[in-house]
């Protein structure tokens, strides 16, 4: 269908005039900024070092990450949460998706910490069961979540993410640990298992979307896992913010020119 067509039948559809339907999107973004935490303004917790940042492709994306101050808000000392989402698509849809996802993890965070005082344990089911009745067949969010703790300890649970690194000084270690995608099932195979890991002084943890390992160069070859961890087991002595920018640099010149085709999310937590 011709762009002019597309633009027609959008118009038809929503009843809005070009310029209004060009308006909404532009507030759609805005309120997807709103809902992640600002890069210019770094996340303090304790003496780790924070950084994250999200790239869309388009004027709303599918990405997602957050910082959640556990102590402040919901009363549990000396702990902040961690996490990082992608909703399968792109645009629209999935920036839907993905509003969905935090009005469920907020509310399955407040439930939990307030009754259970962990919030690993139950909070992915909580989730899933808002993320399928929202979401369409074949739609589903990957998403990780961790507790990390002042002392260095980090409890977490992954549903179908692609695996955040950690890297120590004895090595890397894949945090993988959790369950199924949510949304896809409205009960589950089985159950998110939580799993404990835990940071060192100089360790650097790694959170990440598959538009980062699935970027491809013009033989369409992919950027890959193994080149990201090479890259940032190499530049670990850096701050959390200089990773991420040698890490952007570094797919820029992978890509050699081909544009991003899907969202990018880092991020970069160091323990000083």
């Amino acid at each position: 269908m011709r762009k002019s067509s597309v633009q027609e039948e959008l118009a038809r559809i929503t009843g809005m005039g070009l310029e209004e339907i060009q308006d909404e999107f532009v507030s759609l973004a805005e309120m997807q900024r709103h809902i992640m935490p600002d890069p210019e303004r770094l996340t303090v917790f304790g003496n780790y070092d924070i950084f994250g940042m999200t790239l869309p492709t388009a004027v709303v994306g599918g990405d997602y990450y957050d910082f959640v101050d556990l102590d402040g808000r919901f009363g549990l000392q000396g702990r902040m949460a961690l996490v990082i989402a992608d909703a399968s698509g792109h645009g629209l849809v999935a920036a839907m998706l993905i509003r969905d996802f935090n009005t469920a993890l907020y509310t399955a965070i407040s439930f939990e910490s307030h009754y259970a005082r962990d919030t690993t344990k139950l909070l992915f089911p909580k989730i899933n069961r808002r993320m399928f009745w929202s979401s369409q067949p074949n739609q589903f969010i990957t998403a990780f979540y961790g507790e990390l703790q002042l002392d260095g300890t980090l409890r977490y649970t992954n549903a179908g993410h692609h695996s955040p690194l950690l890297f120590q000084k004895d090595g890397i270690v894949s945090l993988d640990t959790g369950g199924f995608v949510l949304g896809a099932f409205r009960y589950p195979p089985v159950d998110h298992e939580v799993g404990e890991a835990r940071m060192e002084v100089d360790d650097v943890l790694l959170c990440y979307t598959d538009g980062i390992i699935e970027s491809e160069n013009p033989l369409g070859q992919d950027y890959g896992s193994e080149r990201l961890k090479g890259l940032v087991d190499g530049v670990r002595e850096r701050a959390s913010h200089e990773i991420f920018d040698v890490i952007v640099r570094d797919l820029a010149e992978f890509s050699e020119g081909v544009g991003q085709v899907d969202d990018r999310t880092v991020i970069v937590i160091k323990r000083q």
